[in-house]
């Protein structure tokens, strides 16, 4: 059997990790953000709080942990941050901008509130009248996820 090179950066070589849940879990937790795709006008603002069900015993939760929220591509954001957590890691994690360098144009923040701003910039629609992208939110205790489109509408 090859043997694996190591990945300095987790989020390269597990998309799925183990997980260990208390005793007794009957369900797995899964995140709801309240939102099945996400719509913004150019230049709109949007919070949103994401919860875990069926975590802990409790059909809601909100983890002590916080979320991680990747967003595909950053460039269609002119405001990307991750509030409400104080560690080490989050703070670390949410000095990021919404520049980017080369090809690398995704973006990770950390929080229990992740607060976006649709771009202003025209250039970026080029002839299009609007801009694709994902975010991923991961609960950091719970390890549940979800990934929903995001669509940035331009105003003529």
């Amino acid at each position: 059997m090859p043997l694996l090179e190591a990945f300095p950066d987790e989020s390269q070589i597990m998309k799925y990790k183990l997980a260990t849940l208390p005793r007794g879990t009957a369900k797995l937790p899964v995140l709801d953000i309240g939102y099945a795709g996400i719509t913004l006008q150019q230049g709109a603002s949007l919070s949103v709080t994401p919860q875990t069900l069926n975590y802990l015993g409790n059909s809601t939760a909100f983890e002590t942990g916080g979320y991680t929220a990747t967003i595909a591509d950053v460039r269609t954001m002119e405001t990307f941050n991750g509030v409400g957590i104080q560690s080490t890691a989050a703070t670390t994690q949410n000095v990021t901008s919404t520049t980017t360098l080369g090809t690398n144009v995704s973006s990770t923040v950390i929080g229990s509130q992740i607060n976006l701003r649709a771009t202003t910039v025209n250039t970026l629609f080029g002839s299009n009248t609007s801009l694709n992208t994902t975010i991923t939110f991961v609960g950091l205790d719970s390890g549940a996820r979800i990934t929903i489109p995001v669509t940035i509408n331009k105003v003529s």
